[in-house]
């Protein structure tokens, strides 16, 4: 009891701090207008504030004018606006913002495994991991001094936005791998010397303090021992693996190191950015100041700057200090130089997103000034919520905008406690599917949304910028509402759209990407026409940077975010499960931690091993589509979970508490476009696999290529099967995901269908793309298809490079039932 009344008294010390800073208010900014409540004399601002939070809901803001010494009270909440020797802030009842339905966890926090953390070691070791040392725009960037990455400044910040959590959660994986590592002898190789390359040397107890001290230094790749004398071990750590020699009373060992570069790269750069702030607070170049466009460029190195804060407890107060700096500075810009505009005005919300993470993690007294400045980046920005509903006014068709944009309601929800922007959330969901959605998550927008009256074309694109941005924006519409529709669409795109815009030769790798992917992808090559309206015509070329060089810089957030949201904190003290994926995960307060082993999505079972201190409640999403979900805790079954629905195990712990959840979906097929339709099975789209001929178009750097591909095989598929009997046509097969194989290769998948089909004769080309599907039934005419019956093979459309994923029915029309049924 004695430690819990000493946590209450603290909880109530920081409550009064919290409350003392509100109550200095916004100084140098009034709320002019309003319906004014009251008005007296007041001898501070704290007085002021202290007389509208005690008129009980009543007043909502309040002004102080410091000359006069006169207090103001207001009834509603008029924005802040600059004004010399006036003080303003918002009632109590006003400046709490809504909580997350369910909290991430901060960086540091969760470490992949399993098939997640190969993927992010690929990721590492391709295009992310090397395009600070040989592509100009992160290389030779402004954000470090160099002359590079022009006009918005936004390339360098989408980088860092990735790679920022990319390395800490690889770091994490690989201190947890040396921890398993065995003794002595096994850890190096005896009678043998590695010369030079020293980083230190000196005493330590045992090969192990060698090993281990190798491990934590980010530049050690291998050590040397001299263990002739075990009460006199000396360790040499090296920062290079050079030619070896035979030498006695020597050991050679390495440390398996994935990202040792990339870390001094983003260690790099995030430093010099610190380091370099002016003396306005601003971060990064600054050389167009009265340009309200140029403001995006810092949006994104704000996000990775809080990430870096998570993951650097050193280092929060230096960074934190910098961000809130150069967050006063942009608010007096903002108000007295030049709103927000055109990118930046789009993209508010992810401003608004660091705003509400300074607001709860480190407002070092200025809370007043960050809220105003909250209020400000939404009424500066696009009006998404007039957009979402009905396409129209100032937030435009840009696709990357809108993917964006999509959490917009759900971020100012927070802040404004409108709640019919929860419902807003929602409905925009349906609005997007039902105007330009596609079978992979994601909606048509090859650069702006698709036109009628091809706005839900297969074969148009979606550009892969859009992509990781949507993930992003539904993982944090989840985290806020709470809602299950969130997770599964973001858990849909992760596993089918961010996969297939990779491809090479080799196959598995993450070095070279499209610019736009298609659900019909029957070509890669330079397009000429094309079905695609806005770019051009290398938009579908597997490359360093087609079309535009964006998406280079932005897709490596993509994965990394998607790890970094797959367990959340609950607000009851417990634990959350919102995406499935096999990772390790502790809350902050070191309470709980989670094992998630599994490897779905390719196998459907998910074993979640909980160790808490204490009885905690554990939340588990069952997916809108797992309507035959089992359950068992240590061992005995529990009552079938709803789909739908996170379901709650009210008390898990203490100890160790096993949990085995059974998704078992079965196979079940979605029309996204008239008279096709598209098979899935969980959360993975299967697609008829079209193997391809590559082509050598240039080569760059490394690994770096451009490739077209060309399919080497017929495409014009109809599916040969009955939609009300699929078990008698479609037969799931999964031999299983390998250890340390590339998740989503164009060979050896973990799963896949087989399925029966016809060729259909009259399907042909429109712009060096397939046309639309032919209307199901396809096959009616004796003539329109073979008379024979084939064998396809439906592969996940993630481990595709070319593919077919919406098909005709061969015999039957499509039933209304399957026609986007909103199941994630």
């Amino acid at each position: 009891m004695g430690a819990l009344r000493h946590l209450l008294v603290v909880a109530a010390v920081v409550a009064v701090v919290a409350r003392a800073s509100w109550r200095g208010g916004h100084r140098g900014y009034d709320r002019a207008g309003g319906t004014v409540l009251a008005e007296a004399k007041a001898a501070r601002a704290a007085e002021c504030h202290d007389r509208c939070a005690s008129e009980e809901g009543a007043c909502r803001s309040w002004r102080f004018a410091a000359a006069e010494g006169v207090c103001t009270l207001l009834a509603d909440v008029p924005r802040a606006l600059p004004a010399a020797h006036m003080v303003s802030g918002v009632s109590p009842s006003v400046y709490t913002l809504q909580p997350r339905a369910y909290k991430p966890l901060p960086v540091g926090y969760v470490t992949p495994t399993g098939w997640l953390l190969k993927q992010l070691q690929l990721q590492e070791e391709g295009l992310a991991g090397h395009l600070a040392l040989f592509w100009p725009d992160v290389e030779e960037s402004v954000w470090i001094g160099g002359t590079q990455d022009g006009d918005l400044h936004e390339r360098t910040p989408y980088w860092l936005n990735g790679v920022t959590p990319l390395v800490y959660q690889l770091r994490n994986a690989e201190q947890a791998a040396a921890r398993m590592a065995k003794l002595s002898d096994e850890l190096c190789q005896e009678d043998v010397d590695m010369m030079n390359y020293d980083i230190s040397d000196g005493r330590v107890s045992s090969t192990q303090e060698c090993h281990d001290l190798c491990v934590a230094d980010e530049r050690c790749v291998g050590f040397v021992v001299n263990d002739c004398d075990p009460s006199a071990v000396h360790c040499w750590l090296k920062s290079y693996a050079g030619p070896t020699t035979a030498a006695s009373c020597r050991c050679w060992g390495t440390v398996a190191r994935t990202y040792p570069s990339l870390w001094n790269q983003t260690q790099q750069y995030l430093t010099y950015i610190l380091t370099h702030q002016n003396a306005s607070g601003w971060l990064g170049p600054d050389d167009a100041p009265t340009d309200g466009n140029s403001y995006w460029g810092t949006f994104d190195v704000l996000q990775a700057f809080t990430q870096w804060a998570e993951a650097e407890p050193s280092l929060f107060d230096k960074i934190t200090g910098a961000l809130l700096n150069f967050l006063l500075e942009l608010q007096h810009r903002m108000n007295t130089v030049v709103p927000l505009q055109g990118w930046s005005a789009a993209r508010w919300m992810d401003l608004e997103l660091t705003v509400q993470w300074m607001l709860e993690n480190a407002p070092q007294g200025e809370e007043q000034a960050l809220w105003d400045l909250g209020e400000m980046a939404h009424d500066q920005g696009s009006d998404w919520e007039q957009w979402f509903q009905t396409f129209t006014g100032d937030a435009g068709n840009h696709g990357v905008n809108n993917a964006q944009a999509l959490k917009s309601a759900a971020v100012w929800w927070r802040q404004s406690k409108n709640s019919t922007l929860l419902d807003m959330s929602v409905s925009r969901v349906h609005t997007m599917d039902d105007t330009y959605g596609v079978a992979t998550g994601m909606f048509c927008a090859d650069e702006v949304l698709c036109s009628a009256p091809e706005q839900k074309h297969p074969s148009r694109g979606t550009e892969l910028c859009a992509v990781v941005e949507a993930m992003f924006s539904y993982a944090t519409m989840f985290s806020v509402q709470g809602d299950i529709l969130f997770a599964d669409r973001a858990e849909r795109i992760a596993f089918n759209a961010l996969p297939a815009t990779w491809a090479s030769p080799r196959g598995g790798d993450v070095w070279n990407h499209q610019y736009l992917q298609a659900t019909n992808e029957l070509f890669a090559i330079h397009s000429d026409p094309h079905i695609w309206e806005t770019d051009g015509p290398d938009s579908e070329l597997y490359g360093l940077e087609p079309n535009f060089g964006c998406c280079t810089a932005n897709f490596p957030q993509g994965w990394p975010k998607f790890a970094q949201n797959t367990v959340f904190a609950s607000q009851d003290g417990g634990l959350a499960v919102g995406h499935y994926a096999p990772v390790r995960a502790s809350l902050p307060d070191g309470s709980a931690s989670v094992d998630i082993d599994t490897t779905y999505p390719f196998d459907s079972v998910i074993k979640i091993s909980v160790e808490s201190t204490k009885s905690i409640p554990l939340y588990l999403r069952i997916p809108e589509w797992a309507d035959s979900a089992s359950l068992t805790v240590d061992g005995a079954a529990a009552p079938a979970p709803e789909k739908g629905t996170m379901h709650k195990l009210s008390s898990v712990g203490p100890g160790i508490t096993l949990v085995v959840l059974d998704l078992n979906p079965s196979v079940r097929l979605e029309s996204w476009y008239p008279g096709a339709v598209s098979v899935f099975r969980g959360p993975l789209l299967f697609a008829v696999n079209l193997p391809g001929a590559y082509s050598l178009l240039a080569t760059h750097a490394f690994d770096s290529c451009d490739y077209e591909v060309l399919p080497t095989t017929e495409w014009r598929f109809a599916l040969n099967l009955d939609p009300s009997n699929l078990t008698d046509s479609l037969e799931y097969v999964q031999p299983g995901y390998v250890e340390g194989a590339a998740p989503f290769n164009h060979t050896g998948w973990p799963c896949f269908i087989t399925a029966p089909g016809r060729v259909v004769a009259n399907w042909g080309l429109y712009k060096n793309s397939a046309a639309s599907p032919p209307p199901s039934p396809a096959c009616t005419d004796n003539s329109a298809c073979s008379s024979f019956e084939t064998t396809l093979l439906l592969t996940p459309f993630g481990g595709t490079d070319l593919r077919m994923a919406q098909l005709p029915l061969a015999f039957h029309t499509v039933p209304p039932e399957v026609v986007q049924p909103h199941v994630g």
